[in-house]
C-alpha cells in the first residue's frame, strides 16, 4: 500500500506503446521493461486530468529520473521523461511545475 497521497498503478494494462516508449526513452532492456514499469508505477503522485478525454497523468521516478506515465481508464497510453511533458501541463489543468518540486519528488523515493 502506498504512503498517503500516492497511488498504485501497478495493476494497470501496459500498452506495447507505454512499453516501448519507456525502453526508448529511459534505456531499459526490452525484456525487463514490463515488471520494470509494473514496479514504477506501483508508487504514483497524481499531476492532474485532461478534461477533453479523461486522461490521468501521474508522476514516478526511476532511476532518480522523474518518469510521467498517461493513464486512462485502466490503461496505461505513454511514458514521458519530465521536459517532455512540462510544455503539456496546462492540458492537464496545471499552469506551471508542482510548489515545493524537491518535496514532491522526494516523497516518491523516501521508504516507505
Amino acid at each position: 500500500m502506498p504512503p498517503k497521497g500516492q497511488r498504485d498503478h501497478a495493476d494497470a494494462r501496459l500498452t506495447r506503446h507505454a512499453l516501448d516508449r519507456f525502453v526508448e526513452r529511459f534505456g531499459v532492456d526490452e525484456a525487463d521493461a514490463e515488471p520494470t514499469l509494473r514496479s514504477i508505477l506501483a508508487r504514483t503522485r497524481r499531476l492532474g486530468r485532461n478534461p477533453d478525454n479523461g486522461a490521468v497523468a501521474v508522476l514516478a521516478i526511476y532511476q532518480s529520473r522523474p518518469l510521467v506515465a498517461i493513464l486512462q481508464g485502466d490503461s496505461c497510453l505513454t511514458v514521458l521523461t519530465w521536459p517532455q511533458f512540462e510544455p503539456r501541463l496546462i492540458e492537464f489543468g496545471r499552469s506551471h511545475v508542482p510548489q515545493k518540486w524537491g518535496r514532491f519528488l522526494r516523497r516518491l523515493t523516501d521508504p516507505i
